[in-house]
């Protein structure tokens, strides 16, 4: 599959205006051989996993990006499905699909979980215009943990999609109890004429008063508010401000998976022409798509437009020929006037070269593998995929250097396969969800020591 068609909370930014956006073409993360690790299949049977959550029985939930709930216990897959959408959403293409789940943390009382899937449009809503929308609902599981109660789902949010690309779609809890959701800009390419009024605003991670796209959404999912199927948490970076009061961060690209550890956000968003990039998320923080992208100007960025109202809307071939050779024809990054919320830089950056599509992981806090203590493990999608591990705790400056697993018995190093997400179990160990193209199949592997 061809990466067109796949794909902390801590203090408030500063909200007034746009810290200094100085031009460059990013810095890779300092990289060196990790530990050599071997990894051990849990579930088999599958073909294009996109999630996993751990049931308090210590079954599984395994995400099927088709639409399907598979619920995995030490015999096997169950043979019908926890749940299925598939009659709700849309034609799978792009990225569309079922790509998100969560369990509330308090599943063992009240038995609800939490779905992000691609739904169809309805007939109010143009096909010229939109490509779907983006759906989180909520489900209510039964008593026995088998599957959900019929006729349970509640359809928290509904965001329209301007396209089937950079559609996100990852979903947590954080400790504050409160529901995290990942969106992407939408757009369907930088080289094609995209939907009338995404590139009329100047692309969707940059206004963050017309829409709910590219960034990290924030809802209380426990009260409703007005209309909505959800509250908004009080403090919200844009409660009493201009802006949408759902959004917590802004300004990715396609935030693909995120995960919160000791209330750090870790935001793994893959990029367009140049860098890959792992951000911890800030409460308010502009993380700088598109007029960055990682912590370099981002080439789609036009010259003859950089002081407009909306400069990101026309692709200039010389401003990307010019960022491609490192000479700078501008001294600052083009920045829209509606821009809100102070720049950060990721913690981790990396050229594409070699690489495809980030995929975020999480800190593995297991107890078997004692040099992957405390380190954020994540990887890449394409194939051969690397996996990756960094330490969130280094002081020194962006972005941080990265250490690159071994995977035992590959020629390479690295998995034979594309890594679609990971998961952690509540030992805290981690796994890698993947799937191979050429064999139809998919599989779930838990990073173990080598042998």
């Amino acid at each position: 599959m061809k990466r067109r068609q796949f794909l902390s909370l801590g203090a408030g930014a500063g909200m007034a205006g746009l810290a200094g956006c100085t031009l460059g073409t990013g810095t890779d993360s300092a990289r060196k051989k990790g530990p050599t690790v071997a990894l051990e299949d849990v579930v088999t049977g599958v073909t294009f996993p996109t999630g996993m959550v751990f049931l308090p029985d210590d079954n599984r939930l395994v995400v099927e990006r088709t639409g399907q709930v598979l619920r995995h216990t030490d015999s096997g897959l169950a043979e019908k499905p926890f749940v299925d959408v598939s009659d709700r959403m849309a034609e799978i293409e792009g990225e569309r699909g079922l790509v998100g789940i969560a369990l509330h943390p308090e599943f063992a009382e009240n038995r609800r979980l939490f779905l992000r899937y691609s739904g169809q449009l309805p007939d109010s809503m143009s096909a010229d215009e939109y490509s779907h929308i983006g759906v989180v609902s909520e489900f209510r599981a039964n008593e026995e943990l088998t599957g959900v109660v019929e006729g349970s789902e509640r359809r928290i949010l509904e965001v329209p999609e301007p396209g089937p690309m950079h559609n996100a779609g990852a979903l947590t809890f954080g400790p504050d109890g409160y529901l995290y959701a990942a969106f992407g800009d939408g757009q369907r390419t930088s080289f094609e004429e995209g939907k009338s009024w995404w590139y009329d605003q100047g692309q969707a991670a940059q206004n963050i008063t017309d829409n709910l796209l590219g960034g990290i959404l924030r809802l209380d999912v426990d009260n409703t508010e007005g209309d909505k199927e959800y509250a908004i948490p009080e403090d919200n970076p844009l409660v009493g401000e201009k802006g949408r009061d759902e959004y917590y961060a802004w300004g990715f690209r396609n935030p693909y998976k995120i995960s919160i550890d000791e209330g750090r956000l870790f935001v793994g968003d893959v990029g367009e022409h140049t860098r890959e990039s792992v951000y911890l998320a800030e409460k308010g923080a502009n993380h700088g798509w598109p007029i960055k992208e990682g912590s370099s100007c981002a080439p789609s960025t036009s010259i003859g437009h950089s002081i407009a109202d909306n400069p990101l809307n026309v692709f200039n071939p010389k401003t990307w020929q010019a960022l491609t050779n490192r000479v700078s024809p501008v001294k600052a990054c083009a920045t829209p006037k509606h821009a809100k919320g102070e720049i950060r830089d990721p913690i981790v950056e990396y050229q594409r070269s070699g690489s495809r599509a980030v995929t975020g992981g999480y800190v593995y806090r297991g107890g078997r593998i004692s040099e992957l203590q405390g380190q954020y493990v994540f990887g890449d999608y394409m194939q051969p995929a690397p996996l990756f591990a960094v330490d969130p705790s280094h002081d020194g400056s962006k972005p941080y250097p990265v250490q690159e697993l071994v995977v035992e018995g590959t020629d390479s190093g690295r998995l034979n396969s594309n890594v679609l997400s990971f998961a952690r179990d509540p030992d805290g160990e981690v796994y890698v969800l993947t799937t191979n193209f050429e064999r139809g199949s998919g599989l779930v592997r838990r990073i173990v020591p080598a042998n």
